[in-house]
């Protein structure tokens, strides 16, 4: 059987090389986000200053928050240290030949450092001493060894890691399943071409479980050879788009991209079983035929749609329900995404399973119109499409995946952005920002204060903590915003308005907590909070003010002495002002060039400023998304090309019929083209209606609009490409299929 298969292989290079490519590039992706996954777990960043120690002592950088995902912490976003008294505890351990403290950046606060640096005594087994340390110290610190060191230099490693690892591996879960219905559906258009030959062998006395074997073992050497053939394209792949994400920040730069072996097998092993999975289910039907019926059964059409493609794709069609509701009832805000995406997803690929059925109502739609339109040639086109919807729907399929997933995803994207963008508006009253990346002097806030165009200056500084005590969880588990504020100006930077108690007593250790936020906690005004800053600091923070603010404001506010002492920088670095009533912001920030003339390292700008930077920040976060959805696209668009072009490709045979019975080229090529626009027409619909399953909810809970946001013109472009791709991806093949005599194309082997 073997033989068969290699022989099989040998004389139908065409209709395999198809399904070569589709398991080749399936391949290549899913080693690239492992690749991007084992990066993210190993976060090795290659040491500068500490590449003479041995070990390294550093604070930890993640946080296992209630309610986060344990395998992705939460990030503390101040630098995390380290008591400096350890350094001596260190040193007096048996095989530490010397150890130094290093400080990278800001001023550490007295007592503490950002990392110990240990070398050991010439003999001295590096990792039994760094079990020593470990077992002295507790689990209070981080010991890194090797390429781990450097995470002591940069702390944004370990946000590179659970990023990384955090986009890769949701984006893995999407690119297996897109690839493994890609797979599938080229392998069951490839079986279906070849179903005589199959019949053949069935009528001849195969057995249906040796048409199996022969399936599966063509598909087995296929798959073998093109997953080995993806692993060096795979990689570079990977290192590309890690390079990508480092330039956008959302990786560290300083980290090393590696791909082993694991990520690398673990890739070809899931590709060879898509590939099984795909070549079982397209060869069933095959293998399971009557052998008096087979030959008869291999010229017709045939069942419209299987049983179990029906039961796929409405189980598909059902998940995207459910996580539509999960979105629009559960979720809000920022974190609607996180069940938003895998909807596009599982909502594109039940239309795509359900594509037999649905194109068979579509053509309905469109025939008279296509006759209309097309005549004769037309008319001809409309009963090609009836006659043969099983072949129809396997390149429509690829069509809708790639509509589906680039309109819903792209307009996911724009949504989601433009209400962020509106949600952080509502939260800036300020309309001019001081900013001193070096620190001012504490006079500077009551001197603009003075000035008459000025109704409120106060310091800003921003962080994010935890509340421990009342125990508490935070959105994702990622923790709560944190801002500080001047107690008496605070209506100069935050919407907050005060239920109970005062903004003005927030001196100390002392905190203002939202209404809603307070009732689930249990706390009031006089209650103490147990709080975990941003540098891993715990601090109790009596409640003074109980406030209202919009939707959205998931903030705790403190006086900003108080914040900024447990920030990186150990000082606030900008002054937020609004304007009185009746003053221009322009007139605002001319007064305030005035006051702050010749001060070296002040800056004055408009609230514009505070947009600008929250622009850059979401922008970086989309631009990530856009490259790995521009993955996806490409795989689909591939996919639909491959598709397409081995559709047509095997239809030389018909076409050199079609021009013996008295039709030119040209009429042939007016047919192709007119079967093609089918294609695209009710791809392009079934996919824009599976986009807008939940494009609309999205919107209606974000927006409070049933379009979703983004420039028309994206839509415009998608759909424009799509029609491009299946036009070409048919025209081309047809115009080879029909270049030689048409006798010779009627008895060629399909």
């Amino acid at each position: 059987m073997m033989q068969l298969a290699l022989r099989t292989l040998r004389y139908r290079t065409g209709t395999f090389v198809a399904a070569f490519l589709a398991m080749f590039f399936a391949a290549v992706i899913l080693m690239a986000c492992g690749g991007l996954i084992e990066t993210g777990i190993r976060a090795a960043a290659p040491p500068q200053q500490l590449a003479s120690a041995d070990i390294v002592v550093s604070g930890d950088q993640a946080h296992h928050a209630p309610g986060g995902d344990e395998d992705e912490p939460a990030i503390l976003p101040e630098r995390v240290r380290v008591d400096a008294g350890l350094e001596g505890t260190v040193a007096a351990l048996p095989g530490v030949q010397e150890t130094e403290t290093y400080v990278f950046e800001g001023v550490a606060p007295a007592g503490t450092v950002d990392a110990i640096g240990v070398v050991a005594a010439p003999g001295t087994d590096v990792d039994e001493l760094r079990a020593r340390i470990d077992a002295e110290l507790g689990d209070t610190v981080l010991t890194l060894t090797g390429d781990e060191r450097g995470r002591a230099e940069l702390r944004e490693a370990t946000a590179t890691s659970v990023n990384v690892v955090s986009l890769a591996g949701v984006f893995s879960a999407f690119a297996l399943l897109v690839s493994v219905f890609g797979v599938s559906s080229m392998l069951g258009l490839s079986i279906s071409q070849r179903q005589k030959e199959l019949a053949l062998l069935r009528a001849i006395g195969s057995t249906p479980r040796q048409v199996r074997r022969l399936v599966l073992r063509e598909t087995l050497v296929l798959a073998l050879i093109a997953t080995a053939a993806a692993l060096v394209p795979g990689q570079f792949l990977g290192k590309l788009v890690f390079d990508l994400l480092a330039d956008l920040g959302i990786a560290t730069a300083g980290v090393a991209f590696h791909q082993g072996w694991i990520p690398s097998v673990s890739a070809m092993v899931i590709a060879i079983l898509a590939a099984l999975g795909g070549a079982l289910g397209a060869g069933r039907r095959a293998a399971g035929v009557k052998p008096s019926q087979a030959l008869a059964e291999a010229s017709t059409e045939g069942r419209l749609i299987s049983g179990w493609r029906v039961l796929a794709g409405l189980l598909f069609i059902a998940a995207g329900v459910g996580l539509t509701i999960v979105t629009v009832a559960v979720l809000s805000g920022p974190l609607a995404p996180a069940t938003a995406a895998p909807a596009v997803i599982v909502f594109t690929i039940g239309f795509a399973l359900l594509a037999p059925v649905l194109a068979k109502v579509m053509i309905l739609l469109l025939r008279w119109p296509v006759r209309a339109l097309g005549g004769l040639t037309g008319d001809l086109a409309v009963l090609n499409a009836q006659g043969r919807t099983g072949r129809l729907a396997a390149v429509m399929g690829p069509v809708i995946l790639l509509t589906g997933v680039s309109t819903g995803m792209l307009y996911l994207q724009t949504t989601n952005d433009t209400a962020d963008r509106e949600a952080f508006a509502e939260g800036i009253v300020a309309d001019a920002v001081v900013t001193a990346p070096s620190g001012f002097d504490q006079g500077l806030v009551e001197q603009i204060n003075r000035l008459p165009s000025v109704a409120d200056a106060s310091e800003h500084v921003s962080s994010v903590g935890f509340v421990e005590s009342p125990q508490d969880v935070s959105p994702m588990g990622e923790g709560w915003s944190l801002q500080g504020v001047t107690a008496e100006n605070a209506a100069a930077s935050t919407p907050a308005e005060a239920t109970t108690g005062a903004l003005t007593d927030l001196h100390g250790d002392t905190v203002a907590v939202e209404d809603e936020h307070a009732g689930r906690l249990g706390v009031g005004v006089g209650d103490v909070i147990t709080l975990r800053m941003g540098d891993n600091t715990m601090l109790d923070v009596r409640v003074v003010a109980l406030f209202s603010a919009p939707d959205g404001y998931d903030t705790l506010l403190l006086p900003a002495e108080t914040l900024a002492a447990r920030t990186t920088e150990g000082f606030a670095t900008r002054i937020l002002v609004s304007a009185q009533q009746g003053t221009a912001p322009e007139q605002l920030v001319t007064d305030l060039t005035e006051l702050t003339a010749g001060r070296d390292g002040l800056t004055v700008a408009d609230r514009e400023v505070l947009f600008d930077e929250y622009e850059e920040q979401t922008k970086t976060a989309s631009y990530a998304i856009y490259i790995m959805v521009l993955m996806l696209v490409g795989y689909a668009a591939i996919t639909m090309i491959n598709t397409l072009v081995s559709s047509t490709s095997a239809r030389r045979r018909e076409f050199g019929l079609q021009r013996l019975v008295g039709s030119t080229r040209r009429q042939v090529m007016q047919m192709v083209g007119m079967e093609s626009a089918i294609v695209a027409v009710t791809g392009v619909g079934l996919g824009t209606a599976a986009a807008m399953a939940i494009l609309v909810p999205v919107s209606l809970k974000r927006l409070g609009s049933v379009i979703p946001a983004g420039s028309p013109l994206v839509y415009a472009a998608i759909v424009g490409l799509v029609v491009l791709l299946t036009l070409g991806a048919a025209l081309l093949p047809a115009w080879q299929a029909t270049r030689g005599r048409p006798a010779e194309s009627a008895v060629a082997v399909e």
